[in-house]
């Protein structure tokens, strides 16, 4: 998958539903699984429930980046839709799979270009490359190895914990980013 997780492994053309039935049913719990959808789909759909006459998009800006959308049924292909009675529905939710936009039409840094050199797959999902949660703590970490190499810090000698790729995340960019500058020291 997109962020080297392997949650689709032996899943492809599997019935998912009946997966987790199963596996529930294994524990004892009951369920009836009526419908899978992703976050952008679930934040949109529950935003909508509480807020009906004003919610069209559901962002998800976190691990990864994706909109989903509401729009009017009449913008979708005929072709993408399933056989239904044209009164059925007015508006169907799109999930646009954002993290796709870009490749070579978005700018980046050399850090973005080492980063994107070093992935298993390099063009896949480049927007999520350079904005998402999952890869802001590596281009950072990328750029403090680059400064310490080019400015002599920390005696120019990079910590190991620093060394190794995806050990800066982006929560600690954020508790860092929340400290004023008097508290941190130099």
């Amino acid at each position: 998958m997109g962020k080297s997780f392997h949650a689709a492994d032996g899943l492809l053309n599997q019935n998912l539903s009946s997966i987790l039935q199963t596996s529930c049913l294994h524990h004892n719990l009951h369920v009836s699984l009526s419908a899978i959808v992703n976050d952008s789909s679930a934040t949109l759909l529950s935003a909508a429930y509480s807020h009906p006459s004003t919610t069209t998009f559901g962002l998800i800006l976190g691990t990864g980046v994706n909109i989903a959308a509401y729009l009017p049924v009449t913008t979708i292909s005929p072709s993408k839709l399933p056989p239904r009675p044209q009164t059925l529905a007015t508006h169907v939710v799109v999930n646009t799979e954002l993290g796709m936009f870009g490749g070579p039409s978005l700018p980046s840094t050399k850090w973005d270009k080492t980063l994107k050199a070093s992935h298993p797959r390099p063009d896949f999902q480049p927007l999520e490359h350079l904005v998402s949660g999952f890869y802001l703590g590596e281009v950072a970490r990328l750029i403090l190895v680059d400064a310490i190499h080019e400015t002599g810090a920390f005696g120019g000698v990079v910590p190991d914990s620093l060394a190794r790729e995806y050990t800066l995340d982006a929560k600690t960019l954020s508790l860092l980013e929340r400290c004023s500058p008097s508290a941190v020291p130099l």
